[in-house]
């Protein structure tokens, strides 16, 4: 439960790693100093260099027992690499035919080093330029006292462990007393000893520093860090132990590759997921080049568990297969425990996902069987790798605290299986296992003792101790923790039927999931991960429901809204002081440079050999996560401290005439609201089958608002989650599809838009067309000022891949109609549409139109790998969109899937595509398509679209499909849509 769970396989990396290093460390003689490559190299040459059994300041290399080094270089490929062990030679040769791994643009080598060798040495020249490392080599050092004492620790004899440390704190050698006093504060940790661990870390590393021993200097920060983290949450002191290493990471690459983890660590439990991920792929790639396989590992069990916190368990349980798969059998007991904990935390995620438990996303759910019932399925898979997991850390491996969260995840299982008796005994074997848990158990503690107390019917009881949780989650820094306190009040008082003071506590629940939704990056899974905490909406909604049915369709509007509301950020802009100002625009244009480069850089693509393309498609892989991050770091910096929740307005802006659908689940279905200017209309609706007929989900769906929709000139939907994907359009209605009845919209009911920047200069001006008193568009939304002071003008993209006759000849039929309405046409077809040219055009004052003809694509999480063909095999993504200083006001996709928003398990809400990124970016329509389309249904639907003299979006493509449908009723004429925001 909680990351911790992996956190203690990486500190057994730090801990018993600490020996493997310190045993054959020091010699007897100091370091030589190491030689660098150059003051100012003309040739460039990386060296990272690992398996040292210690590093020592210098750089210097202490050897490892089977004297074989691994080394990473990096330099232009065709250069001659000389490896040298002294003046022996090991390798000569061109760095493209170095014998190794290729990893990340260098070379991965292993060098047996012989014995009684000083130096090894790295050589790059090419056209009779040269750039050369050397790196001193220095002997083990003995050290079998040491030794028998870490085996006695290994094996749980703490008391032995501590009499032989004891004897080596008067050892003659410095390094083995900066040893000795580093294994003796483990010891005191195992025992619980916190503040004698926490003063013995801090001793063994002011004496690893006199002895310039940096490798183990590393390893007793990584283990106090931990310590302080997990032992207090402490987390100044545990980030200030990692910050003093900074000036040693250019002696260590090992170390360096590893400090990321234990900075995710940090990140993660202080629930800062955008920088814990970032960590973990930095720590990742260092692994990588260096060939440090078990770490990798270790990071890969971290990272399950993120994906578990994303809501993305079927993801982490792929991982944790890998790890497993991965991991010998030989691995330690304490290794093994961890993984078959984490294993059996993963299946309980499983479960909750798959809906056969009520999990945690509940807050407290109804018992899933009967009190005796035995586990099955999912349930099943958890208890069998926790009780293995158990029995390792009651043997072999004796740590109470990782015993007693073990214990924990086994109450939760048994508590899911409805076995609330047998959960309470192993919730109290936990509490006597482990007296001073961390925060992060005692707050699962205290929720399954909520839990408890509400299935046995004592709501009274369960209401003070989430007071007591919601205390604990303010103090520790614990984010989920204060969501979870505030759903399990609204249940308790709820349950003791003070209903006002529960829709109360569920509105903080939502408060808290505002706040939550700007901790995921982009591309990471949002919807997914704010899908773990809806709950409180759904309970809110269903409450209000029954008690004031205006507050409940607010409610149900923001919650569907709140994924992509906190995608506006150009909307914040204005709220950031002068160095946060600073700070975005510097992080925006580092992703436009960036973007700008990437594409440009795969133009040459079909120049290289497929060795070439391969290599090039893995590198450019870790740069596009690089740059995706520049934008992320730009939207967190605008939306930060404006959470969406409270953004949204408290009555939808509805024409004359206009109904708006607003459908949102609650306990049991779904609560339904027809709003238009003549009142409210509340319904509560069955679960739905959404594969059922057409005309069953229009009689569940359309039948009880009958009234209003029969009175409607047009209908504006707004459905949540898996119900977005039902055509409401094309539902039977009065004998005919509803789009013969009325234009109808696809909402995302965004939040209304503040001020907008006029330039990339001053990222200031005036209001938007939500705001803006400029003239009408064609459209009938109101243009930007500056837009208004420039001609008006339209951007046609056409078949930048040269690839759809048909999509080109389109295009010309498109710009003729515009230009005979009055509007001047920018063209951009085929080799011309590049990335620069297009991201450029959309920018420019006075487009208030775009209409792109080409190949649209939909992927990745979501939504974020989705985009628009373009020409030299770059695309507009959704980042681009998203990065936009403005967008124009309408916006036609005759594109395959440019309106499909195809949500990962899980995920609530609104999806992001490219139709609704462009809405997220100030778009006030878009017409697009929710799947694949056939090349000639779209030119004929666009050349319709033009034809007519409707001026509203809704309107024009009500009139264009039902020209589609009249000339071939078995063509898709429902796939394309006019969204709105």
């Amino acid at each position: 439960m909680t990351p911790r769970r992996t956190l203690r396989t990486a500190l057994e990396a730090a801990i018993l790693g600490a020996m493997a290093l310190a045993l054959a460390g020091d010699a007897h003689r100091p370091p030589a100093p190491a030689t660098p490559a150059s003051t100012a190299p003309a040739l460039p040459l990386v060296v990272e260099f690992a398996g040292c059994s210690a590093v020592h300041a210098g750089p210097a290399c202490a050897l490892p027992g089977d004297r074989t080094l691994r080394l990473w270089v990096k330099a232009p490929m065709d250069a001659r690499v000389v490896i040298a062990v002294d003046a022996t030679v090991a390798a000569d040769t061109r760095l493209a035919a170095l014998d190794g791994a290729p990893v990340q643009g260098g070379v991965l080598a292993r060098v047996p080093v012989p014995d009684g060798a000083d130096a090894l040495s790295v050589t790059a020249e090419r056209d009779g330029v040269r750039a050369s490392f050397r790196l001193p080599l220095l002997p083990p050092l003995d050290a079998p006292l040491l030794r028998d004492a870490e085996a006695l620790r290994r094996n749980g004899k703490l008391d032995e462990a501590s009499s032989a440390l004891d004897a080596l704190a008067s050892a003659p050698e410095p390094a083995v007393q900066a040893l000795a006093i580093g294994k003796r504060a483990r010891v005191d940790l195992a025992r619980g000893r916190i503040p004698e661990a926490i003063a013995g870390f801090e001793a063994s590393i002011r004496a690893h520093r006199a002895a310039g021993r940096v490798s183990d200097e590393f390893l007793d920060r990584f283990a106090l860090s931990y310590t302080l983290l997990y032992n207090g949450r402490r987390f100044a002191e545990a980030r200030a132990a990692l910050g003093a290493l900074g000036p040693l990471e250019a002696l260590h690459p090992e170390g360096r590759a590893l400090k990321p983890y234990y900075e995710a660590l940090l990140a993660s439990e202080s629930g800062d997921l955008r920088a814990a991920l970032r960590q973990l792929d930095a720590s990742a790639a260092g692994a990588e080049r260096l060939g440090l396989g078990d770490h990798r590992l270790h990071v890969l069990q971290m990272r399950a568990d993120l994906l578990q916190t994303l809501g993305r368990p079927l993801e982490a349980q792929a991982l944790l297969r890998e790890v497993k798969a991965l991991s010998p059998a030989s691995s330690a007991p304490c290794e093994q425990a961890s993984l078959l904990n984490d294993i059996g935390w993963n299946a309980l995620h499983v479960a909750w996902a798959s809906g056969r438990s009520s999990g945690p996303r509940a807050g407290v759910g109804v018992p899933l069987a009967r009190a005796d019932a035995e586990p099955s399925g999912p349930l099943a898979d958890a208890e069998a790798p926790l009780t293995a997991a158990l029995a390792l850390y009651r043997g072999p491996c004796p740590k109470p605290a990782e015993q007693a969260n073990v214990l924990t995840n086994l109450s939760l299982a048994k508590l899911e299986a409805g076995q609330t008796g047998a959960a309470r005994a192993v919730l109290d074997e936990a509490r006597r296992t482990d007296p001073r848990p961390d925060a992060r158990v005692a707050m699962y503690w205290i929720e399954i003792e909520g839990r408890i107390a509400l299935r046995s019917g004592n709501p009274a009881g369960a209401l003070r101790i989430y007071d007591r949780l919601s205390q604990l989650a303010e103090a520790s820094e614990l984010p989920e923790g204060r969501y979870r306190a505030a759903l399990g009040r609204g249940r308790a008082l709820e349950a003791l039927g003070r209903l006002d003071a529960a829709i109360a506590a569920y509105e903080g629940a939502e408060a808290v999931r505002s706040d939550l939704s700007l901790l995921v990056p982009l591309g990471q899974g949002r919807g997914g991960y704010l899908g773990r905490f809806e709950e409180s909406a759904r309970l809110q909604v269903d409450l209000l429901l029954r008690r004031d049915p205006r507050r409940a369709l607010r409610a149900a509007r923001r919650s569907r809204a709140l994924a992509l509301a906190a995608l506006r950020w150009i909307d914040g802009i204005e709220s950031l002081g002068g160095e946060e100002r600073a700070r975005w625009e510097s992080a925006l244009a580092a992703y436009r440079d960036a973007r700008a480069a990437f594409d440009e850089e795969g133009r040459d693509d079909w120049r290289l050999s497929s060795d070439e393309l391969e290599a090039a498609r893995v590198t450019r892989a870790s740069r596009g996560r690089s740059i995706r991050a520049l934008l992320d770091e730009a939207l967190f910096l605008a939306r930060r401290g404006e959470p969406a929740l409270a953004e949204l307005a408290d009555a939808p802006a509805l024409a004359d005439g206009e109904v708006m659908l607003v459908l949102h689940p609650i306990r049991d279905g779904w609560a339904g609201f027809t709003v238009s200017r003549g009142g409210l209309v509340a319904r509560r609706l069955p679960a739905l089958d959404l594969s059922s007929p057409a005309a069953e989900l229009a009689a569940a769906l359309l039948a009880p608002f009958a009234a209003p929709l029969r009175a409607a000139t047009r209908l504006r939907v707004a459905a949540h989650g898996e119900l977005d994907r039902i055509d409401f359009h094309a539902l039977p209605w009065d004998g005919a599809p509803l789009v013969a009845r009325m234009p109808v919209t696809y909402g995302l009911d965004l939040p209304e838009r503040g001020a907008r920047p006029a330039d990339a200069a001053s990222a200031t001006g005036p209001a938007d067309a939500a705001s803006a008193t400029g003239p009408a568009d064609a459209a009938g939304a109101a243009r930007p000022a500056d837009a208004a002071s420039a001609p008006r003008a339209a951007l046609v993209v056409a078949d930048p891949r040269r690839d759809l006759p048909a999509a080109r000849r389109e295009a010309d039929a498109v710009a003729r109609a515009l230009e005979g309405k009055g509007l001047r046409v920018e063209r951009l077809s085929g080799g011309l549409a590049t990335h620069r040219a297009v991201a450029g055009a959309l920018e420019q004052p006075g487009i208030e139109l775009f209409h792109y003809a080409g190949h649209g694509s939909f992927g990745g999480l979501d939504g974020w790998d989705s985009g628009l063909a373009l020409a030299g095999g770059s695309e507009l993504a959704v980042g681009d969109i998203l990065a936009l200083r403005r967008a124009p006001v309408r916006v036609i996709l005759s594109g395959c899937d440019t309106a499909r928003t195809e949500a990962a398990p899980g995920a609530r809400g609104l999806g992001l595509g490219l139709a609704q990124a462009l809405l997220v970016a100030g778009a006030r329509s878009v017409i697009a398509a929710t799947r694949p389309v056939d090349d000639a249904l779209a030119e004929r639907v666009m050349a319709a679209l033009y034809a007519g003299e409707q001026q509203d979006p809704g309107a024009q493509l009500r009139e264009a499909t039902l020209a589609a449908l009249r000339a071939d009723p078995s063509c898709d004429w429902a796939s394309f849509r006019a969204l709105v925001p």
